[in-house]
C-alpha cells in the first residue's frame, strides 16, 4: 500500500510538472525531478518489476506504466526511423508518451556515463550497439530483465545473464559490383578473396577491427594471421564508413569488399544499382540491442517498451519495413537471403571490449599498415 501511495503521489506531481513544462529543455528538468522521487521506490523494487515472470506480467505493467505516463528511450537509429516506432507503440498504449533522445553510440555512452555518475537518472531504455551496452553492463548501469519474447529468438541474439535480446542484426559479407565481377567469379570462400586477379581492386572499411576480431577468434591467430597479411598483399583501397564503402562499390570505383554491410549492399541493389553479395561463412554479425537502465524512472513503461521491441506486430515488422534485418525468427528481411540460409557467428562484446586495444593494434599492424 505505501509504494501504491508513494506512486499516486508521484504520479499527481509529474502531471502538475508536465502541465507546467512543456519544452524539450524543461522536460530535462522534470525528468530530474521525477528520477529523484523514483529514486525512493528503490532498485529492489525497479528489479522485481524489470524480472517479474507472473501470469498477469501484462496486466500490472500497464497498470503501473499508466501512472508512469511515459518512457524515455535513448537510440542511435535514425531519427526518420525512430520516429515509426514512437508512434506504433504510442498507438498501442496511448497513456504512455515516448521521449526520443537521438544520438551516435559514443555520444550516448559519454551522455549516460555522465548521468549516471551525477546520480541524474533520466533513461529508461539505451538502445544501441551491444559493445556500447556491454560498457554499461561492465559499470553496473544496467538492470537484467526478462521477457517472455526472448524464448522465441536464437540463442546468438540473447545475452546470457539477461541483460538484453538483439533486435536487430548487421551482417557482414562480401559486396561486389555485377558489371566487374562476374557471376562465376565471385569468390564464395574468404580464401577466394585471396587470388591473385583481385589485386587493387578490393576495399576494406577502416574501422573494421570488431570483424578482424570475430574471425581472428574463430580461426586462431595463426590462420588469422596468415589470411589478412595474405589481404593487405592484395593491396585494398581503405574507405571510411560502410554506406560510404557501399556506394563506391556500386559507383564502380571498388570491385568488391569482403567486409561490407549486407544491408547497404541490399539497399543499393532496391535502387537499381549493379550490386550483389554474397556470404562467406561464416558470416560476421554485429547486434543492436535496448537494455534497460539501473534506476529507470519509468520502470513499467520501459519493459512494455522492450517487449514492443522485440514483437514481430510492432518493432521487428518495421525493421523489416525500412530494409533492416529483424531478428524475431517469425520475420524474415527482406529479401530473406539477409539473415537465413547461412553460418554466422556474432561479435562477442565481451571479448571485444577486453581485447579493443590489441584487436586494433593488430588491425593496423597488418591490414592498415600504419
Amino acid at each position: 500500500m505505501a509504494v501504491a501511495r508513494e506512486r499516486n503521489k508521484n504520479h499527481i506531481l509529474k502531471r502538475t510538472l508536465t502541465m507546467t513544462f512543456s519544452n524539450a529543455r524543461t522536460f530535462v528538468a522534470v525528468s530530474l525531478c521525477l528520477s529523484l522521487m523514483n529514486m525512493s521506490l528503490g532498485a529492489a523494487e525497479i528489479s522485481q518489476v524489470a524480472l517479474y515472470r507472473g501470469a498477469d506480467r501484462q496486466t500490472r505493467l500497464e497498470k503501473a506504466a499508466q501512472a508512469e505516463g511515459s518512457v524515455v528511450w535513448y537510440t542511435s537509429i535514425a531519427l526518420g526511423e525512430s520516429s515509426r516506432y514512437v508512434e506504433l507503440f504510442e498507438k498501442r498504449y496511448p497513456f504512455i508518451k515516448v521521449h526520443l533522445v537521438r544520438s551516435n553510440s559514443s555520444r550516448m555512452a559519454q551522455r549516460y556515463t555522465a548521468e549516471y555518475q551525477a546520480g541524474t537518472f533520466l533513461a529508461d531504455v539505451l538502445d544501441t550497439g551491444d559493445i556500447t551496452i556491454e560498457f554499461f553492463r561492465r559499470k553496473g548501469m544496467l538492470q537484467a530483465y526478462y521477457s517472455p519474447l526472448a524464448e522465441q529468438f536464437d540463442k546468438r541474439f540473447i545475452q546470457p545473464q539477461n541483460f538484453w535480446v538483439a533486435n536487430r542484426a548487421t551482417m557482414t559479407v562480401l559486396g561486389y559490383n555485377t558489371r566487374f565481377v562476374k557471376a562465376a567469379e565471385v569468390p564464395t570462400r574468404y580464401e577466394e578473396v585471396l587470388d591473385a586477379k583481385w589485386k587493387d581492386k578490393i576495399s576494406l572499411e577502416r574501422e573494421d577491427s570488431e570483424w578482424f576480431m570475430a574471425l581472428m577468434e574463430y580461426w586462431g591467430e595463426q590462420k588469422g594471421k596468415a589470411f589478412f597479411q595474405k589481404l593487405r598483399a592484395q593491396n585494398p583501397r581503405i574507405r571510411t564508413g560502410h554506406t560510404l564503402q557501399a556506394q563506391l562499390i556500386a559507383a564502380g570505383e571498388d570491385a568488391l569488399s569482403p567486409d561490407t554491410h549486407s544491408g547497404g549492399i541490399a539497399s543499393a541493389q532496391r535502387a537499381g544499382a549493379p550490386v550483389d553479395w554474397v556470404n562467406l561463412e561464416p558470416v560476421v554479425v554485429a547486434n543492436n540491442v535496448a537494455a534497460l537502465a539501473k534506476n529507470a524512472p519509468h520502470p513499467n513503461a520501459a519493459m512494455l517498451f522492450l517487449d514492443f521491441m522485440l514483437s514481430k506486430d510492432g518493432a521487428q515488422k518495421i525493421l523489416r519495413d525500412v530494409n533492416r534485418i529483424p531478428t524475431h525468427p517469425e520475420v524474415p528481411p527482406n529479401p530473406p537471403r539477409l539473415r537465413d540460409g547461412f553460418n554466422f557467428i556474432v561479435i562477442d562484446p565481451a571479448k571485444y571490449n577486453d581485447g579493443a586495444a590489441r584487436y586494433g593494434k593488430l588491425w593496423r599492424e597488418w591490414v592498415l599498415q600504419e
